[in-house]
């Protein structure tokens, strides 16, 4: 999780510090000293902070400055494997059990790459894509598609699928996430 200076958050908030410093000290934004007798918070705290104090909200370069997955998907080799890459590369993951669990989840927080199995039976795949790109907060999310069968490589990218996987290779959709994710 990554800690911030109150100088950061002073300068995101366009406050002066000190007054940052002085919410600190009174105990109304929660911090720890650094052994160098420096203030920290962690993203959390401040998030939380800015909702009750009706405070412009962390830009997300500052929460997760590596990016942020979300999977919608069964538990299998491709999940382990995106699981896996996101860790390596500091990039916050999420992953969902069912369809609309996932678009539920992913429509609260916006993620930078969205992976979808194409072995999702909650619902059709193409119906799924076509509900991300008619909301307007989702529309320009990338989405990579994995363990698709080799016929959905035609039609999926039709319907604003950035990237197809076709089955039997697990590694191949944490390849295209994190390509997707270098290229942001």
């Amino acid at each position: 999780m990554p800690l911030l200076r109150p100088s950061e958050l002073a300068r995101i908030w366009e406050l002066h510090p000190k007054t940052v410093y002085l919410w600190i000290r009174e105990g109304k934004l929660p911090a720890f000293r650094t052994p160098g007798s420096q203030y920290r918070v962690r993203t959390d705290d401040a998030r939380a902070y800015c909702e009750k104090n009706n405070l412009p909200p962390l830009p997300r370069a500052v929460t997760s400055p590596g990016g942020t997955v979300a999977a919608i998907g069964k538990p299998g080799a491709s999940m382990r494997a995106l699981a896996k890459a996101c860790k390596a590369r500091g990039t916050s993951f999420v992953s969902f059990g069912g369809v609309l669990e996932g678009l539920l989840g992913v429509a609260g927080e916006t993620p930078d790459v969205l992976a979808i199995d194409a072995r999702c039976d909650d619902a059709k795949l193409a119906d799924v894509v076509r509900a991300l790109r008619r909301t307007e907060k989702l529309a320009n999310v990338a989405v990579v598609v994995y363990d698709a069968d080799a016929g959905m490589q035609t039609t999926l990218p039709k319907l604003g699928v950035t990237s197809v996987v076709v089955r039997g290779k697990s590694d191949g959709a944490a390849e295209a996430v994190v390509g997707l994710l270098d290229q942001s």
